[in-house]
């Protein structure tokens, strides 16, 4: 899977000419080697025609006048099969928000006209610009409600400075607002919740870069947000030692991580024909005369020296912000593709390898060890346990343990083949396996995404009983679930449109490759909520064993169940739309695994095996600067089954760190979709 491709469009924004686009036009760009062009829809005739009226209408002091649609000389575009790629702009003069009720009267009427005629010419991408003033975006979304849904097949952009410039005036009044980085991303956030957008496809962002780019903080904000275009000026590039345009290395970087969202944006270079644009670094204005085509460039090359993608991004492409069910393991028997993709990860299989070869030099070379594969599936674990057996130089009598009669089918031949008998292969569910003789050695891969969310600990405990009391081990020793708060607006759309035909998808906790995600805890703080440990204490078997013998089965679960309460600070404003929850696993000795995002380098790097899993909101919560969220979770069970229940409280704080309450969640639970026992 190779990086990206970026496709570009050469962009004006401020044509003042009367410039028609034609098929050869888009031919004349694609000769230029640009993928896509840009046009306003209307020109200075259309503008001319309205400002005239505008001013008749002032000077007459009326309160409403009608703007008809245009003429044929009024417009630069027509229809034509090239239209698809072309992205257009409403004219940049209209004036949404305005606090003259007549000008933003003619404006809505201008952009209707607008919209209407470039979707009739086969049009997909509208950009829009965006407010002018914080104090009226309601009035501008209105605006922009009255033509969202113009189309089908239209897809609206608001043009958006990346963040507000330091010292610049908001529209607010006359005076300067003091300076806000998430400023424009409320600007957004305020008119996606006006507009009611949960799909995240009728409108989106095109988001501009400026020279200065902000904080870290507001760049990952909108990693999270459907930001479909960059549009990047000429006046932001910088000469090199020869004098060419180049971008700083923060905006590569930033350039970089930004198309690597799904889909990827396009990049609209703007104004690379404007005299003198670039700037030198200490931003005045270079004396150089630039090419346009140096600009382009530019761009393909930073296209062509991207980073290759990590392992994990490679695995998980077209998995982006995906939602898959949990698995039904004791319930369901897996086909051989679900096991293929288990496989592809060396990673786990090496840290297995590495864990059995320490359980392995732990025992004594000269007595036979018995080692047992439980839930063996296509049998990874069981060659690499005869690897280990082959470093060590230990004897072992190996046992693959697998209840899934097709799976059982290629053990046997796995055995045949590969394995030359060394391997005895039973079918049986690993909870009703009754040897007579003891394991001394018990190997599993039972982990789900959040450790326990696949019944690691129903099933261990179940056949713990095989286990040798004197010294028997297994591997993993212990897991351990982990979650913290996520700002993932994709996601959160994805599951309010299932919820027409599955009344339970707001309550199902996914395994998603999280990625058009924030996380919004300080510092991403990451939970540690419970662990699991094995084999369990004497006394808790012991106890479990004594009321099977007595019939009583009511409450054998009841020490598999779980609690945990967290506080999380919250330093900057956004939105929680769920938890993102992760484990980690002790295998044996020092040999771990981890899905963290802070710890997985150190303990598993690269590894592909678990997506994060994700526990969703019914209704995302807005958070203040400097806020809490307490986060409470279970894990519960009848014995039959085994679910989870959450939920979040939002609290801001106070004079002397007294803390008020802003809201709640509801609770959750995921009973109606358990994992089946």
């Amino acid at each position: 899977m190779e990086p990206p491709n970026f496709y570009v469009a050469r962009h004006v924004s401020q044509r003042r000419d009367l410039e028609l686009v034609t098929q050869a036009t888009m031919d004349e760009a694609v000769k230029s080697n640009y993928d896509m062009i840009t046009s306003f829809i209307t020109n200075m005739a259309f503008r001319a025609r309205v400002e005239r009226i505008l001013a008749e209408a002032s000077a007459e002091d009326k309160s409403i006048v009608t703007i008809r649609s245009m003429d044929d000389d009024e417009v630069n575009i027509h229809p034509g099969e090239f239209m698809g790629n072309v992205v257009v702009f409403t004219s940049p003069w209209i004036d949404l928000d305005s606090d003259d009720p007549l000008v933003s009267y003619v404006s809505k009427q201008v952009l209707k006209h607008e919209v209407a005629y470039a979707c009739f010419c086969g049009v997909n991408h509208i950009v829009i610009a965006g407010p002018k003033r914080r104090a009226n975006i309601a009035q501008y979304a209105q605006a922009i409600n009255s033509v969202v849904g113009t189309s089908l097949y239209m897809q609206l952009h608001i043009d958006l400075p990346l963040a507000e410039e330091e010292g610049v005036n908001t529209g607010n009044g006359n005076a300067t607002q003091p300076y806000d980085a998430f400023s424009v991303w409320d600007t957004w956030n305020t008119i996606r919740t006006l507009l009611g957008i949960i799909d995240n496809v009728s409108v989106r962002t095109a988001l501009r870069l400026p020279l200065k780019l902000p904080k870290m903080e507001v760049q990952t904000r909108w990693f999270a947000e459907p930001v479909r275009m960059l549009i990047i000026p000429a006046s932001i590039f910088l000469p090199n030692a020869k004098g060419f345009p180049v971008l700083s290395k923060q905006h590569q970087a930033l350039i970089g991580r930004y198309m690597r969202l799904r889909p990827t944006p396009f990049i609209l270079l703007a104004d690379t024909s404007v005299p003198n644009p670039v700037s030198q670094f200490d931003g005045s204005p270079s004396r150089r005369r630039i090419e346009p085509a140096t600009y382009l460039a530019y761009i393909q090359h930073l296209q062509k020296t991207q980073k290759p993608l990590a392992p994990v991004e490679r695995f998980g492409a077209g998995y982006q912000d995906f939602l898959q069910a949990p698995l039904q393991p004791l319930t369901d028997n897996l086909e051989s593709q679900t096991y293929e993709v288990f496989e592809r990860d060396p990673i786990k299989y090496e840290h297995y390898e590495k864990a059995t070869i320490l359980a392995l030099e732990e025992r004594d070379p000269d007595n036979k060890i018995v080692v047992a594969v439980v839930g063996a599936g296509r049998g990874p674990l069981v060659s690499r346990a005869l690897r280990a057996a082959e470093a060590t130089g230990r004897n072992i009598q190996l046992y693959a343990v697998e209840k899934n009669p097709n799976a059982y089918v290629t053990l046997l031949r796995h055995n045949k083949d590969t394995w030359r008998g060394r391997v005895k292969v039973i079918k049986s569910d690993m909870r009703s396996w009754n040897p007579d003789f003891k394991v001394d050695i018990l190997i599993s891969e039972l982990l789900g995404s959040f450790g326990d969310n696949e019944l690691s600990p129903e099933c261990l405990d179940g056949v713990q009983r095989v286990l040798n009391p004197d010294g028997g081990v297994t591997i993993p020793t212990s897991y351990s679930a982990h979650f913290t708060p996520v700002m993932a607006p994709k996601i959160h759309a994805d599951i309010s449109h299932r919820l027409s035909a599955d009344s339970n998808a707001a309550e199902t906790p996914y395994v998603v490759y999280l990625h058009s995600v924030e996380l919004l805890a300080e510092n991403q703080y990451i939970h540690n909520a419970w662990e699991f440990s094995h084999p369990l204490p004497i006394e808790t078997s012991g106890g479990i064993s004594a009321l099977l013998e007595e019939g009583i089965t009511e409450g054998i679960n009841e020490h598999n169940t779980r609690f945990s309460k967290a506080t999380f600070k919250i330093p900057r404003r956004g939105i929680v739309h769920g938890l993102g929850g992760y484990f980690e696993s002790v295998l044996y000795g020092d040999v771990q695994l981890s899905t963290r995002p802070d710890t997985m380098e150190t303990k598993s790097k690269d590894m592909i095996s678990w997506f994060p899993i994700f526990f969703p909101l019914k209704t995302p919560i807005y958070v203040p600067d400097l806020s809490e969220l307490d986060v409470s979770m279970w894990r519960l069970t009848d014995d039959k089954k085994v679910w989870y229940e959450w939920v979040v409280e939002a609290y801001t704080l106070l004079d002397e760190g007294v803390r008020f309450r802003l809201g709640a969640s509801d609770l959750h639970s995921s009973k109606k979709v358990a994992c089946l026992m």
